[in-house]
């Protein structure tokens, strides 16, 4: 804000100039300093007991929770990978055979190989999707 010496407005007409002590001492004007509410009712209410109440309904207690059985196939499937894996690169003789093995395989042959990968994670997939839509129509059924 710019304002000249000798004009006491304010150069642009967005801005406020400050109170004067005439202003404050006339009352209109709201001094930020002084409680505006009160004192009664400026006092923190005591804080509420804490409730204890669940969005979600709770099952009954002779229903079990259903089994996952993806999970349990994607794990093993998961383990024997792994295992074999590690059988393979324990012993420097077998890990040479897979070598060349995999060396040996010709364009066709390991097209062939990642299409049956491909294809066996599809029926998996496809058998652990029939599994959850039976159990859930099992689930609708019995509720």
């Amino acid at each position: 804000m710019t304002t000249n010496a000798d004009d006491p407005t304010p150069a642009s007409d967005d801005t406020m100039p400050l109170e004067d002590a005439a202003d404050a001492a006339a009352g209109d004007t709201i001094s930020l300093d002084e409680a505006t509410v009160p004192a009664a009712a400026a006092a923190p209410a005591a804080p509420a007991a804490p409730s204890f109440t669940f969005a979600h309904s709770v099952p009954p207690a002779t229903s079990r929770p259903p089994v996952r059985w993806a999970g349990i196939v994607w794990g093993v499937l998961l383990v024997v990978f792994s295992s074999v894996t590690l059988i393979v690169v324990s012993s420097p003789a077998r890990l040479a055979g897979v070598t060349v093995w995999i060396a040996s395989l010709t364009p066709g042959a390991a097209w062939a190989l990642w299409i049956a990968l491909l294809g066996l994670v599809i029926v998996v997939s496809a058998l652990l999707g029939a599994i959850g839509a039976a159990q859930r129509s099992r689930r609708r059924r019995t509720s």
